[in-house]
Protein backbone atom coordinates (compact mmCIF):
# COMPACT_ATOMS: atom_id res chain seq x y z
CA UNK A 1 0.00 0.00 0.00
CA UNK A 2 2.73 2.64 0.71
CA UNK A 3 4.44 1.90 -3.08
CA UNK A 4 1.41 2.29 -4.23
CA UNK A 5 0.51 5.69 -2.15
CA UNK A 6 3.70 7.80 -3.67
CA UNK A 7 3.16 6.01 -7.71
CA UNK A 8 -0.26 7.24 -7.59
CA UNK A 9 1.46 10.32 -7.16
CA UNK A 10 3.56 10.09 -9.31
CA UNK A 11 1.03 9.15 -12.19
CA UNK A 12 -1.41 11.87 -11.33
CA UNK A 13 1.16 14.40 -12.67
CA UNK A 14 1.77 12.28 -15.74
CA UNK A 15 -0.90 15.26 -17.82
CA UNK A 16 1.84 17.75 -16.86
CA UNK A 17 4.16 15.93 -18.62
CA UNK A 18 2.06 15.61 -21.81
CA UNK A 19 1.38 19.58 -21.63
CA UNK A 20 3.38 23.01 -21.59
CA UNK A 21 5.90 21.46 -19.02
CA UNK A 22 7.31 18.89 -21.91
CA UNK A 23 7.95 21.47 -24.37
CA UNK A 24 10.22 23.65 -21.60
CA UNK A 25 12.54 20.73 -21.90
CA UNK A 26 11.90 19.00 -24.80
CA UNK A 27 15.23 18.56 -26.60
CA UNK A 28 17.10 18.90 -23.70
CA UNK A 29 15.56 16.86 -20.84
CA UNK A 30 13.38 13.95 -20.50
CA UNK A 31 10.55 16.07 -19.11
CA UNK A 32 8.84 13.03 -17.14
CA UNK A 33 12.10 12.81 -15.46
CA UNK A 34 12.21 15.84 -14.54
CA UNK A 35 8.51 15.90 -13.44
CA UNK A 36 9.37 12.92 -10.85
CA UNK A 37 12.40 14.01 -9.78
CA UNK A 38 10.37 17.47 -8.75
CA UNK A 39 7.29 15.17 -7.12
CA UNK A 40 9.80 12.97 -5.02
CA UNK A 41 11.57 16.18 -3.53
CA UNK A 42 8.30 17.85 -2.70
CA UNK A 43 6.53 14.42 -1.59
CA UNK A 44 10.03 13.47 0.58
CA UNK A 45 10.33 16.82 2.29
CA UNK A 46 6.18 16.99 2.73
CA UNK A 47 5.79 17.65 6.76
CA UNK A 48 2.64 18.32 9.00
CA UNK A 49 1.86 21.59 9.67
CA UNK A 50 2.09 22.55 13.43
CA UNK A 51 -1.99 22.55 13.57
CA UNK A 52 -1.60 19.29 11.97
CA UNK A 53 -4.45 19.72 9.42
CA UNK A 54 -2.30 20.65 6.71
CA UNK A 55 0.84 18.98 4.89
CA UNK A 56 3.42 21.65 4.17
CA UNK A 57 5.89 20.98 1.29
CA UNK A 58 9.35 22.41 1.08
CA UNK A 59 9.34 25.91 -0.60
CA UNK A 60 12.76 25.56 -2.31
CA UNK A 61 13.59 23.70 -5.05
CA UNK A 62 17.56 23.34 -6.25
CA UNK A 63 17.70 21.80 -9.38
CA UNK A 64 21.31 20.81 -10.38
CA UNK A 65 22.02 20.49 -14.12
CA UNK A 66 24.90 19.77 -15.97
CA UNK A 67 26.74 23.26 -17.18
CA UNK A 68 25.78 22.52 -21.18
CA UNK A 69 22.06 21.55 -20.59
CA UNK A 70 21.45 24.62 -18.02
CA UNK A 71 23.65 27.30 -20.19
CA UNK A 72 21.05 25.97 -22.94
CA UNK A 73 17.91 25.40 -21.40
CA UNK A 74 18.35 29.07 -20.11
CA UNK A 75 19.47 30.17 -23.38
CA UNK A 76 15.71 28.82 -24.74
CA UNK A 77 13.45 29.88 -22.06
CA UNK A 78 15.36 32.45 -19.53
CA UNK A 79 12.13 32.40 -17.64
CA UNK A 80 12.60 28.74 -17.22
CA UNK A 81 12.81 28.75 -12.91
CA UNK A 82 9.59 31.06 -12.68
CA UNK A 83 7.87 28.36 -15.22
CA UNK A 84 8.28 25.50 -13.08
CA UNK A 85 7.19 27.62 -9.84
CA UNK A 86 3.72 27.18 -11.50
CA UNK A 87 4.63 24.15 -12.07
CA UNK A 88 5.22 22.97 -8.80
CA UNK A 89 2.05 24.91 -7.23
CA UNK A 90 0.06 22.42 -9.45
CA UNK A 91 1.81 19.63 -8.36
CA UNK A 92 0.98 20.56 -4.74
CA UNK A 93 -2.09 20.70 -6.04
CA UNK A 94 -2.95 17.16 -6.89
CA UNK A 95 -1.04 15.99 -3.75
CA UNK A 96 -3.39 18.34 -1.33
CA UNK A 97 0.26 19.68 -0.38
CA UNK A 98 0.49 23.46 0.62
CA UNK A 99 3.27 26.18 0.88
CA UNK A 100 4.12 28.09 3.50
CA UNK A 101 5.29 30.65 1.20
CA UNK A 102 5.33 31.07 -2.82
CA UNK A 103 8.13 28.49 -3.46
CA UNK A 104 11.43 29.15 -5.30
CA UNK A 105 13.35 27.44 -7.47
CA UNK A 106 17.20 27.31 -8.36
CA UNK A 107 19.04 26.63 -11.54
CA UNK A 108 22.69 25.55 -10.42
CA UNK A 109 25.12 24.51 -13.22
CA UNK A 110 27.04 21.75 -11.61
CA UNK A 111 30.36 19.85 -13.37
CA UNK A 112 29.38 16.41 -10.83
CA UNK A 113 25.90 16.12 -13.07
CA UNK A 114 26.13 14.11 -16.60
CA UNK A 115 24.59 15.55 -19.47
CA UNK A 116 20.77 14.88 -20.03
CA UNK A 117 20.48 14.54 -16.02
CA UNK A 118 19.19 16.26 -13.18
CA UNK A 119 19.10 16.43 -9.37
CA UNK A 120 16.97 17.95 -7.42
CA UNK A 121 16.73 18.29 -3.67
CA UNK A 122 14.59 20.43 -1.81
CA UNK A 123 14.73 22.13 1.26
CA UNK A 124 12.54 24.63 3.50
CA UNK A 125 13.88 29.00 3.42
CA UNK A 126 13.01 29.60 6.97
CA UNK A 127 14.66 26.64 9.24
CA UNK A 128 12.61 27.82 12.34
CA UNK A 129 9.54 27.16 10.26
CA UNK A 130 10.68 23.41 9.07
CA UNK A 131 11.81 22.85 12.58
CA UNK A 132 8.23 23.27 13.89
CA UNK A 133 6.66 21.68 11.19
CA UNK A 134 8.81 18.38 11.81
CA UNK A 135 7.96 18.86 15.60
CA UNK A 136 4.22 19.04 14.64
CA UNK A 137 4.86 15.94 12.36
CA UNK A 138 6.50 13.70 15.12
CA UNK A 139 3.75 11.11 15.92
CA UNK A 140 3.61 10.66 12.23
CA UNK A 141 7.14 9.99 11.73
CA UNK A 142 7.40 7.52 14.86
CA UNK A 143 4.32 5.40 12.89
CA UNK A 144 6.78 4.59 10.29
CA UNK A 145 10.16 3.98 11.61
CA UNK A 146 13.27 3.49 9.21
CA UNK A 147 14.42 -0.09 9.08
CA UNK A 148 17.36 -0.98 10.04
CA UNK A 149 19.27 -2.25 7.04
CA UNK A 150 22.47 -2.23 5.43
CA UNK A 151 24.26 -3.26 2.02
CA UNK A 152 26.33 -6.40 1.90
CA UNK A 153 28.74 -4.63 -1.42
CA UNK A 154 30.41 -6.93 -3.68
CA UNK A 155 29.91 -9.61 -0.82
CA UNK A 156 32.99 -7.90 1.56
CA UNK A 157 31.74 -4.61 2.92
CA UNK A 158 28.94 -3.92 5.21
CA UNK A 159 27.50 -0.57 4.66
CA UNK A 160 24.52 0.08 7.17
CA UNK A 161 21.87 2.46 5.76
CA UNK A 162 21.53 5.72 8.73
CA UNK A 163 19.77 8.31 6.50
CA UNK A 164 17.16 8.98 4.28
CA UNK A 165 19.18 8.81 0.94
CA UNK A 166 21.99 6.98 0.04
CA UNK A 167 23.63 7.98 -3.53
CA UNK A 168 25.33 4.85 -4.90
CA UNK A 169 27.64 5.85 -8.27
CA UNK A 170 31.59 6.02 -9.31
CA UNK A 171 31.41 9.71 -8.19
CA UNK A 172 33.51 10.36 -4.68
CA UNK A 173 30.51 12.57 -4.00
CA UNK A 174 28.31 9.44 -3.48
CA UNK A 175 27.58 7.65 0.06
CA UNK A 176 28.84 3.77 -1.63
CA UNK A 177 31.64 4.55 -4.03
CA UNK A 178 32.51 1.98 -6.81
CA UNK A 179 35.97 2.02 -9.02
CA UNK A 180 34.30 0.54 -11.82
CA UNK A 181 34.14 2.77 -15.06
CA UNK A 182 31.28 0.65 -16.12
CA UNK A 183 29.13 2.44 -13.14
CA UNK A 184 27.74 5.60 -14.06
CA UNK A 185 28.75 9.04 -11.81
CA UNK A 186 25.59 8.89 -10.25
CA UNK A 187 23.96 5.99 -10.95
CA UNK A 188 21.38 5.02 -8.04
CA UNK A 189 19.86 6.23 -5.21
CA UNK A 190 18.32 4.26 -2.54
CA UNK A 191 15.08 6.94 -0.39
CA UNK A 192 13.03 6.18 2.82
CA UNK A 193 9.79 7.34 1.28
CA UNK A 194 6.68 6.45 3.98
CA UNK A 195 8.82 3.82 6.20
CA UNK A 196 10.02 1.76 3.57
CA UNK A 197 13.44 1.89 1.70
CA UNK A 198 13.20 2.92 -2.27
CA UNK A 199 15.77 1.98 -4.85
CA UNK A 200 15.77 4.56 -8.07
CA UNK A 201 17.68 4.60 -11.18
CA UNK A 202 19.17 7.60 -11.99
CA UNK A 203 19.21 7.33 -15.46
CA UNK A 204 22.16 5.08 -15.66
CA UNK A 205 23.69 3.55 -18.81
CA UNK A 206 23.93 0.17 -17.53
CA UNK A 207 21.14 -0.16 -15.92
CA UNK A 208 19.84 -1.32 -12.33
CA UNK A 209 18.60 -4.69 -11.64
CA UNK A 210 16.45 -5.91 -8.54
CA UNK A 211 16.93 -9.69 -8.20
CA UNK A 212 17.53 -9.95 -11.99
CA UNK A 213 14.80 -7.30 -13.38
CA UNK A 214 15.61 -4.07 -14.52
CA UNK A 215 13.70 -1.46 -12.54
CA UNK A 216 13.39 2.23 -12.45
CA UNK A 217 12.23 2.74 -8.54
CA UNK A 218 11.22 -0.88 -6.76
CA UNK A 219 10.41 -0.69 -2.97
CA UNK A 220 13.01 -2.86 -1.73
CA UNK A 221 12.73 -6.33 0.50
CA UNK A 222 15.29 -7.95 2.81
CA UNK A 223 17.15 -10.22 0.07
CA UNK A 224 16.76 -8.27 -2.74
CA UNK A 225 19.72 -8.50 -4.59
CA UNK A 226 21.13 -5.28 -6.07
CA UNK A 227 23.40 -5.53 -9.55
CA UNK A 228 24.84 -1.98 -10.73
CA UNK A 229 26.71 -2.98 -13.92
CA UNK A 230 28.27 -6.59 -12.00
CA UNK A 231 28.58 -5.08 -8.79
CA UNK A 232 26.21 -7.08 -6.37
CA UNK A 233 24.69 -5.03 -3.04
CA UNK A 234 22.23 -7.84 -1.00
CA UNK A 235 19.53 -5.63 1.03
CA UNK A 236 19.12 -6.79 4.38
CA UNK A 237 16.81 -5.73 7.09
CA UNK A 238 17.57 -6.38 11.29
CA UNK A 239 15.21 -9.53 12.19
CA UNK A 240 13.62 -9.90 8.76
CA UNK A 241 13.55 -13.36 6.86
CA UNK A 242 14.35 -12.81 3.44
CA UNK A 243 12.81 -14.31 0.38
CA UNK A 244 13.03 -18.11 -0.37
CA UNK A 245 11.36 -18.08 -4.12
CA UNK A 246 14.48 -17.46 -5.93
CA UNK A 247 14.86 -19.43 -8.79
CA UNK A 248 17.97 -21.48 -7.79
CA UNK A 249 16.37 -21.72 -4.23
CA UNK A 250 19.08 -19.27 -2.40
CA UNK A 251 18.45 -17.31 0.30
CA UNK A 252 19.97 -14.80 2.75
CA UNK A 253 20.89 -14.90 6.14
CA UNK A 254 18.62 -12.45 8.25
CA UNK A 255 20.94 -8.93 9.07
CA UNK A 256 22.47 -9.45 12.74
CA UNK A 257 24.32 -6.35 14.10
CA UNK A 258 27.88 -7.15 14.13
CA UNK A 259 29.87 -6.95 17.35
CA UNK A 260 32.46 -4.85 16.12
CA UNK A 261 32.27 -1.80 13.55
CA UNK A 262 32.11 -2.18 9.62
CA UNK A 263 34.11 0.04 7.03
CA UNK A 264 33.16 0.67 3.71
CA UNK A 265 35.78 -0.36 1.78
CA UNK A 266 35.21 0.59 -1.70
CA UNK A 267 37.65 3.70 -2.67
CA UNK A 268 37.07 6.57 -4.26
CA UNK A 269 37.93 6.99 -8.02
Amino acid sequence: MTHNRFLRFEDRIQHLVEGGFARLFAGYLHPREVAIQLARAMEDGTRASQDGERQVAPDVYIVRLSPRDHAALLSAHPDLAVALVDELVEMARIGGYSFAKTPEVRLLADNAVQAHQVLVRAQYAHPATETGVMKAAGEEVLSQPAPKAILIVNGKSHVPIERPILNLGRHRDNDVIFEDIHVSRHHAQIRLRFGKYVLFDLGSSAGTLVNGHPIQEAVLHSGDIIMLAGNSLIYVEEGQETSSDREDGSTTKPYVPLDTPTEQDVTED
